[in-house]
């Protein structure tokens, strides 16, 4: 009996150890923190406590470590004002805040305290509250010099925290409320933040938000646009497509068209003609409608409407370059078309060339040189010029055709 009572005493004692240990951990990286120790050095003190079960969910554990993180920012603060930054160093305030915020947010739901009477205390929420929400125009800064130097990812992370302070609470009533305008600026910043760190869906979701706040700048559409075709997502495609139509339409048809390939996808072909001849319907003197129509009649194979089509584009407006590039490439299949009818004998296929096909080539030429000139970077014009002046057997205008494309 007496053996069993000196072995239960020994893990009695040996488990007080333990926890006496894992405490003196906490105690030494407090000592640390409190003396001005670098943020990094209280890390590597309290790193232990992290995976101890004793320690793991105690608030303090992780209390300890956000604090040392915002007093380094708040030195380095007073260093800013005075001019006196080293290099590096606003960087290393924005990592500062971001390593503090992250730390204080694991101790906020671990920080509850009972007392005797079994009412629930807290210790350090008043002060992470505090310390958090009187830091938010820091963390715009901290945004701001993560996108200076390009690191994208922690630009929208930054921003995050930044719009979370003012729109979640407990936060959120720490703080004077910011109109919505600047909200909206933010969110948008924050979803050119997520784009270029090539993470689609946030940048959606901001894009979102932003409109939701009431951000309304066309670039706000052509961007959302490119991401959800960057995501493959058809319905958040047509959603702003239809959205930036309503507003700018009138002044860049191609939401028009994004809407139309959307129904083009999913061979909604009466959706399409319903949309594209309602547009027509409400401003008969757009161009650009006309080509959309072309392209809609090309896709399902009804080349001589579409033809029409690109020819009343280009009525309206001899500098569309669209229609000018899809009206030349018309007249080039019309004469292939013809090739393949072509009579075998080498006479009678050199005449019936001369007279049926050349002319084709030469009247496509004329348009998709025209279609080049306006856009030095149309390529489609270009491949279609060499194929051209290669069946007219025209090798310096197919060499300078070549050299073009270069």
């Amino acid at each position: 009996m007496k053996k069993h009572l000196v072995l239960a005493a020994a893990a009695f004692f040996a488990g007080s150890m333990a926890m006496s240990a894992q405490m003196q951990v906490l105690k030494d990286a407090e000592r640390a923190q409190k003396g001005g120790e670098a943020p990094a050095k209280v890390v590597e003190i309290i790193t232990p406590a992290f995976t101890n079960s004793e320690t793991a969910n105690l608030a303090q554990t992780y209390y300890i470590p956000g604090k040392a993180m915002f007093g380094e920012f708040d030195k380095l603060f007073g260093l800013k004002s005075l001019g006196r930054l080293g290099d590096g160093d606003a960087k290393k305030m924005a990592d500062d805040l971001m390593q503090g915020y992250d730390f204080y947010m694991k101790a906020l739901p671990l920080d509850t305290v009972v007392d005797a009477k079994g009412k629930v205390k807290t210790k350090y929420s008043k002060d992470i509250i505090n310390t958090i929400a009187g830091h938010v125009s820091d963390y715009n800064d901290a945004a701001i010099t993560y996108w200076d130097v390009k690191d994208y990812k922690g630009a929208y992370n930054a921003w995050k925290v930044f719009l979370d302070i003012y729109e979640v609470e407990p936060f959120k009533s720490k703080n004077t409320p910011l109109q919505d305008t600047v909200l909206a600026e933010v969110y948008f910043n924050q979803a050119l933040a997520a784009w270029q760190a090539d993470s689609l869906r946030n940048a959606l979701n901001s894009f979102e938000k932003a409109h939701a706040k009431g951000y309304n700048k066309k670039t706000l559409y052509d961007y959302a646009l490119s991401v959800s075709t960057g995501l493959k997502d058809n319905d958040a495609m047509f959603k702003w497509a239809q959205l930036g139509n309503e507003i700018y339409g009138k002044e860049d048809p191609n939401y028009l068209g994004y809407m139309i390939n959307v129904y083009l996808q999913q061979k909604e072909y009466d959706k399409a003609f319903t949309t594209i001849d309602a547009a027509i319907a409400s401003d008969p003197n757009n161009s650009q409608y006309y080509f959309v129509k072309g392209v809609l009649y090309d896709n399902m194979d009804k080349k001589a409407d579409a033809k029409a089509m690109f020819a009343k584009a280009i009525e309206l407006n001899d500098s569309n370059v669209q229609a000018l590039t899809q009206y030349g490439a018309a007249l080039c299949q019309e004469a292939y078309a013809l090739s393949d009818q072509a009579p075998t004998s080498a006479a009678e296929s050199q005449a019936y060339f001369d007279q049926k096909i050349k002319p084709l080539f030469e009247e496509a030429a004329t348009y998709l040189e025209k279609a080049w000139q306006l856009d030095n970077e149309n390529m489609d014009a270009l491949r279609y010029l060499e194929n051209i002046y290669y069946n007219l057997r025209d090798e310096q205008k197919q060499n300078e055709i070549k050299q073009r494309m270069l």
